[in-house]
């Protein structure tokens, strides 16, 4: 009975010590754009397939447990709410800069893009002479990507793709055509193959630690002050982030973005540390330090 209790009491004494660490990162926020159609506009439902391979990838950031534990998403009201705000465009169609200040408005890590790459629909058919019956087959492919860009540096981190193939068979009578709810029922069926690709590679190869290891380079555990009262200022890292009481942290003013003269590259920003502090109360979602020297919303927090 003895080494029983010795051994529970190793065990309970790595979960305490391991749990903090799997939670260091916490979850990343992150934004999902419409999707594009980049293939030819030539069918009638061109508009509704950007839409219905977001709305694919959207679900699975809700409903993919490797996904949802490591991602929040924000709300699309609020996204559109800031793309109207700023005169911009609801499509995949945006440059860096503009994602980057979209991030920066809605405090996101990463932005995700996407569009359809290729698309078409075959149909094959086979008559029986002058009956005008016969049997046809149709055929649909589709290529969606997904590209994740990173909001403070305007990088693209990932671009990945899927494809999706659906074939339908079945019979005709001469001069009877294609009907437009069949058209649209096998692309919309193809877009999702396509979109449910992507997101089966995306979590099934190294794409999410190369996601992660960019959004926190070294294992650095970073986040924002959100208000001041006195000598406490609440952060945006909690429990769920793994913060506890007596974290320390440094709080660093981020100045102007450093763009390379000659490439446009931004190259990171001038920095400045402004204070320290320790954790002296933890919730599940945000935490308040005391702090010694300056602190103000929106500077940068960093666990030391």
């Amino acid at each position: 009975m003895r080494h029983l209790f010795r051994s529970l009491g190793v065990c309970c004494a790595l979960v305490f010590v391991l749990a903090p660490q799997a939670y260091a990162q916490g979850k990343i926020k992150v934004a999902i754009w419409e999707f594009d159609n980049n293939a030819a506009h030539t069918y009638w439902y061109w508009d509704k397939m950007g839409p219905a391979a977001r709305n694919i990838i959207d679900t699975a950031f809700s409903e993919n447990k490797l996904l949802s534990g490591k991602f929040s998403v924000v709300e699309r009201d609020k996204l559109n709410l800031v793309l109207k705000e700023q005169g911009l465009a609801q499509t995949g169609a945006i440059d860096p800069a503009s994602a980057a200040k979209v991030g920066k408005i809605l405090g996101v890590k990463y932005i995700i893009l996407g569009g359809i790459d290729k698309f078409n629909v075959d149909n094959t058919r086979a008559g029986l002479g002058r009956l005008g019956v016969g049997g046809n087959l149709r055929q649909s492919n589709a290529t969606v990507n997904l590209r994740v860009i990173d909001s403070t540096t305007a990088e693209r981190v990932i671009s990945i793709s899927g494809d999706g193939q659906v074939k339908k068979g079945g019979g005709f009578v001469k001069d009877a055509s294609f009907s437009r709810d069949a058209e649209w029922g096998i692309a919309s069926e193809t877009i999702n193959e396509a979109a449910k690709a992507v997101v089966e590679k995306l979590v099934s190869g190294e794409y999410l630690a190369r996601i992660s290891d960019a959004a926190n380079p070294g294992g650095l555990v970073e986040g924002k002050v959100i208000k001041v009262e006195g000598n406490r200022a609440y952060i945006n890292l909690g429990a769920s982030s793994g913060i506890k009481m007596g974290d320390k942290f440094t709080v660093v003013n981020v100045g102007e973005a450093l763009i390379d003269p000659d490439t446009g590259a931004k190259l990171g920003a001038s920095e400045k540390q402004i204070g320290t502090g320790a954790v002296v109360e933890v919730q599940d979602k945000f935490a308040i330090i005391q702090f010694t020297g300056a602190a103000a919303a929106k500077d940068t927090i960093r666990k030391q």
